[in-house]
């Protein structure tokens, strides 16, 4: 379980971009689902700029009277013969000025509260201003956007898209207008007209009104889609240049790793053909020499190149051991040697290597360890070495140098630095621990 748990976090941790953009885009669509509505009412009870309509600007008779309520208008008509299309209605002044009237081509529904008293169709008219086709002071080039109901009690309120609405033909005939360019606006309306339509009958009749509701959202559809798409590729883009980067640092750090080994395993090459005429062990005291020692060395190197597991080696020197072999023979010399060599590799770990490195001068490999434990193990030995009675004739003693490998680091230079640790804890008295500081 842990295991599918780490995969899903890297997938999600390389991928994180793309889990935000899904979060964002569905966010995004269910928010203008839901919401984003963009929304005008328009309440003619309390609208001062209505006025009445009828045909006798055209010749004919009929008679209409507004009277307002509390929550609507009541246009109360007479149609009368006189003009050929008798009519009556109501005019909703939007602005006073024809050349900037309200906008409401971003609405895609179009409430209308508005109820018959008699029979007969109803029409409406949004009357949109054109500068292609605008006449100054001639409101009758104003474009007529049509649409003509039968409003009844069922339907209330009436609902309506846009797209319902056409250009009159008469108008477009009457001002000599292409069909195809006197195509539906609404994006500059100054007022609305109400009238009774065609199918409406003579005599009286009463329509209340009580008004408009223009839906619509703040951000287009189409407007929001384009904006995910265009984040979605900017997104892709970025994404893809990360990545064309990242893979170039990592093939510059793959190269940098591969000339770093090889120099590594040149180097060991040349001490691997000076150690091969030697065997691996050292026979006197059975630990390893330096060409059994190359082989673990040249494989923790890499394991801390690549994995950074920690290495440390401590170096040590028999104090006074020349005096020892001078005062009491090489045999008294080589039995130090020996009991010394038990004594540390029954207080090591397994895991630990301990070499020979020359006469009296040993090496502890540590893999897995800091600075600090080793020193500490350091420490332990020096402490130990010197409470053993390891021959007869005197107390012995010994020196150490304490060192941790640094990633990338040539092991000549690691040896130096212990060296000159070990030198520093025998120029300061001997039978002492100090500890190289890092390069």
């Amino acid at each position: 379980m842990r295991r599918i748990l780490r995969k899903i976090y890297i997938l999600f941790r390389k991928n994180i971009l793309i889990f935000v953009l899904l979060a964002i885009t569905v966010i995004a669509l269910l928010t203008h689902q839901y919401g984003l509505n963009d929304i005008t009412y328009l309440n003619l009870s309390n609208y001062a700029q209505i006025f009445p309509q009828t045909d006798s600007a055209d010749g004919g008779y009929s008679t209409v009277n507004i009277q307002r309520t509390d929550s609507s208008i009541i246009m109360d008509y007479e149609l009368k013969e006189g003009y050929a299309y008798p009519y009556a209605g109501v005019r909703i002044l939007l602005s006073s000025d024809v050349t900037n009237g309200w906008d409401l081509s971003n609405y895609d529904s179009i409430f209308v509260w508005m109820k018959p008293r008699g029979e007969g169709a109803v029409r409406i008219y949004m009357r949109t201003y054109d500068p292609d086709f605008y006449r100054k002071g001639d409101e009758g080039s104003l474009k007529f956007n049509e649409l003509e109901f039968f409003p009844v009690e069922e339907s209330y309120p009436a609902v309506f898209v846009p797209q319902e609405f056409r250009v009159a033909g008469w108008w477009a005939a009457q001002n000599e207008i292409n069909v195809h360019k006197a195509r539906v606006d609404l994006s500059n309306v100054p007022f609305i007209e109400i009238q009774t339509g065609t199918e409406a009958p003579l005599g009286y009749g009463t329509l209340e009104i009580k008004g408009f509701c223009f839906k619509g959202k703040l951000i287009p559809k189409v407007d929001l889609v384009t904006i995910i798409v265009a984040c979605w590729f900017i997104s892709f883009l970025t994404l893809l240049i990360i990545r064309f980067f990242e893979f170039n640092k990592e093939r510059t750090t793959n190269r940098q790793k591969r000339e770093e080994l090889e120099k590594n395993l040149k180097a060991l090459e040349i001490e691997k053909s000076e150690f091969e005429k030697s065997s691996k062990s050292d026979p006197l005291t059975g630990c390893l020499n330096r060409a059994g020692f190359s082989s673990i060395l040249m494989k923790e190197q890499n394991n801390l190149n690549q994995n950074g597991v920690p290495v440390s080696f401590v170096i040590l020197d028999i104090d006074h051991f020349k005096h020892i072999n001078d005062t009491y023979g090489h045999a008294v010399g080589d039995e130090v040697l020996v009991n010394l060599t038990k004594l540390i590799q029954n207080k090591i770990r397994n895991t630990d290597s301990l070499v020979r490195w020359g006469g009296e001068e040993f090496v502890i490999f540590c893999e897995d360890t800091k600075l600090q434990n080793a020193n500490f193990l350091a420490e332990k030995l020096r402490i130990a070495i010197e409470n053993t009675p390891l021959i007869m004739q005197q107390q012995v003693t010994c020196s150490f140098g304490v060192a941790e490998m640094v990633a990338g680091e040539d092991p000549k230079r690691l040896f130096e630095r212990a060296d000159k640790a070990l030198y520093t804890s025998k120029e300061s008295g001997r039978n002492r621990v100090t500890s190289a500081p890092s390069p």
